[in-house]
This record gives C-alpha cells, sequence and structure tokens, in this order.
C-alpha cells in the first residue's frame, strides 16, 4: 500500500504514517512491492525483502495490507501487521456477494494475522472480522489518524472560488472511488434526489482523484459529506471531513464509535434513500460554524505514538 505512478492515491495514509513515525524520531524504510502484482508478486518478491532485511537489520518489520504479508519470508524479525479494510472483510458485487478472489484474500490476511507478532485494525468492527479469539487478543485498534495543519476548517467561499463553484449550491460531497461497488454511488445518488424534493439546490458532488493535500479545499467547499458504502474499514475521509469542520451523514458501516462521539458531527442513517435524504435534510438546517468536529485522539501524531507503542510490544514479546 504505497503510492505509484498507475495508483497515485493508493496508501496516502501509510505515507503520513511514516512522516509522523520520522518526526518522532525513528527510522523508517520503505520497501515497495509493486502494483498489481498479486499473491504470486508478493510471493516472488520474497528474496528481495529477505535482503532488505539483512542489510537493514530492522527492529520491526511492518506490513500494510494483509496479504502483502505473503512477501516476508520466515525471520526473527518481529512482524506487524495493519489490516485496513478489503483485506478482512472482502469485496463484495453488485448483488453484496463476496468476491471469490477477496475470499481467498482473507484467507491469506488471516495467515498473515498468525504469522505476526502484533496486529492492527483501523476499527474495532474490523478487528471484530478476526476470526480467532487468539487473533483479537494480539490485534490493538489504532483508528486513522489526520493531520490537523492539513485538514482543518477553511472558508467555504473561498473554496468554491478556488474549485469554481457556484455559490448558491448545496453540496453533498462523495469522495469515494465510484468504481468500486462497496461505496454505491447509486444510494448516494438516490439519497440526493430524496433531498431534492423539498431542497431542489442540493447536488451530488462526486469527488475522487484528487491530489491528497487538495482535499481540504474540496471538503470546506461542501455542506455536508454522504457514505454509502456496504463495507469499510475505516474510512478516513469521514475523519478528514470532520476535521475540516463538515458533518457527515453514513450508513452504519466502518469505525462506527464514531457516531457516539461526535452525535453533532456524524448522523447515522437506515440503508435506505428515504432514511439517508431524511437524515441529509436535518443536518443542513442546522446551521453551524465552520469548526472542527474531531473527537479528540484521532491526530495523526497521536495514532504514530500508538503504533510505536506496538512495535515496542512486539520487540518485548
Amino acid at each position: 500500500m504505497h503510492p505509484s505512478p498507475a495508483f497515485p492515491l493508493r496508501g496516502v495514509s501509510v505515507v503520513r504514517l511514516i512522516a509522523a513515525l520520522r518526526a518522532l524520531g525513528h527510522r523508517v524504510e520503505l520497501f515497495e512491492l509493486g502494483a498489481g502484482g498479486g499473491a504470486l508478486g508478493y510471493i516472488r518478491a520474497r528474496a528481495r525483502v529477505a535482503k532488505a532485511i539483512r542489510t537493514l537489520s530492522p527492529d520491526v518489520v511492518h506490513v500494510h495490507y494483509g496479504s502483502c504479508g505473503l512477501a516476508v519470508p520466515r525471520t526473527r524479525v518481529p512482524l506487524v501487521t495493519t489490516f485496513v479494510g478489503d483485506d478482512l472483510n472482502g469485496t463484495p458485487d453488485r448483488s453484496g456477494r463476496t468476491t471469490w478472489k477477496s475470499r481467498v484474500g482473507i484467507l491469506l490476511s488471516l495467515y498473515a494475522a498468525w504469522r505476526s507478532r502484533r496486529c492492527i485494525t483501523v476499527s474495532a468492527s474490523l478487528r471484530s472480522r478476526l476470526r480467532s479469539s487468539v487473533l483479537r487478543e494480539k490485534t490493538c485498534v489504532i483508528r486513522d489518524g489526520v493531520d490537523p495543519a492539513v485538514f482543518r476548517p477553511l472558508p467555504r467561499a473561498d473554496a468554491r472560488r478556488r474549485l469554481g463553484l457556484p455559490p448558491d449550491a448545496v453540496l453533498v460531497i462523495f469522495p469515494h472511488d465510484t468504481t468500486q461497488l462497496t461505496k454505491r454511488p447509486w444510494l448516494a445518488e438516490a439519497a440526493v434526489a430524496e433531498l431534492q424534493r423539498s431542497l431542489p439546490a442540493a447536488k451530488l458532488w462526486i469527488v475522487n482523484g484528487k491530489a491528497p493535500n487538495e482535499m481540504p479545499w474540496h471538503y470546506a467547499a461542501a455542506d455536508v459529506m454522504i457514505v454509502t458504502s456496504r463495507r469499510e474499514g475505516g474510512p478516513s475521509s469521514v475523519k478528514e471531513a470532520l476535521a475540516c469542520g463538515i458533518p457527515v451523514v453514513s450508513v452504519s458501516v466502518g469505525d462506527t464509535e464514531l457516531f457516539g462521539e461526535v452525535p453533532n458531527g456524524i448522523r447515522a442513517a437506515a440503508d435506505n434513500p428515504t432514511d439517508l435524504g431524511a437524515a441529509l435534510r436535518d443536518v443542513l438546517k442546522t446551521p453551524r460554524e465552520r469548526r472542527s468536529l474531531l473527537p479528540p485522539g484521532l491526530e495523526l501524531r497521536e495514532a504514530a505514538q500508538a503504533v510505536v507503542a506496538v512495535y515496542r510490544q512486539a520487540s518485548a514479546t
């Protein structure tokens, strides 16, 4: 999980975590496995990974995404694996059934968890996907952290001028990849169509493929964010929107702890257009000033400190 020319937005959270770890004074060396090779590609990378381990003599090897653990050969160096979503949830097809390919991926992720000294998941709901109590006991939940220097409230008018957006539109931002069936953009479209019955100016604003550091301006230009995913690990975008002061309407998915932590910032809705549309309408009719809605403990530096604690536990075992 790392940005590449083919997938420039993949693994941005990993890059940010690395920067935060380095800022804490830790040496981090990144080993890129490449994109598109699948399980066989990871296995073929074992010789290169073994050489890197011999050369660098690390204290810990940290794998991001379950099946990537196939690239790590047998080693005495403690292995930590972070699971981020599809690696344990699987990927559904349009009917909601988990694809056979991703079922294999789940099994590979469980194998990676058994091999690991310690594991990390980005939400409690994702940790529950580990089928053994033994695996869950050695797994720590470290939710994606947000850099408040990057994701912060910005004036909506300035953002709309910057992006060339109409000042009077009611924008429901959908910052997800519409090619991923699990995101269910058609449900978001139906929810906004329901909202338009009482608020004709409302529009679904699909945003993806943007430079990560430009996203705060896109959040700032929006009035509310919608999440309609069938399955999620986190997702990071919810925390980013909250840090920018943007309220969120979401089905019950991913980091569901947020619903209780930020009741004035994130609204849960049933998995249907009518309830989602009603929730959007209720959120939009509530006047609010732009201030960060991110709950305590979810800043990037804090996430990095928690990861370091896991490294120490793995090394001490």
